[in-house]
């Protein structure tokens, strides 16, 4: 079961990053190659991204993964839930 204050921690993270980098969730999301509304869900704090979907945003984003994680290696209790 996926741990919902991980969720809504890991989605403003995600809103975060997005909007410091200028970008809409449109052009995040295409820019990633992620559904647009699973990026939504994602950063809703309703759904986890898989590792490779983390992976293209983070370099979308210019950051290490970590930096969704507040600098830790990305739980498995997140990943438990893509």
């Amino acid at each position: 079961m996926q741990d919902s204050s991980l969720l809504a921690a890991v989605g403003e993270r995600l809103i975060s990053l997005r909007t410091v980098g200028g970008l809409a969730l449109e052009e995040a999301a295409r820019g990633a190659g992620i559904d647009i509304e699973r990026l939504a869900e994602a950063e809703a704090g309703e759904a986890a991204l898989c590792e490779a979907e983390l992976q293209r945003l983070a370099a979308r984003y210019g950051v290490e993964i970590t930096a969704f994680f507040g600098g830790r290696v990305t739980p498995l209790s997140y990943l438990a839930g893509a």
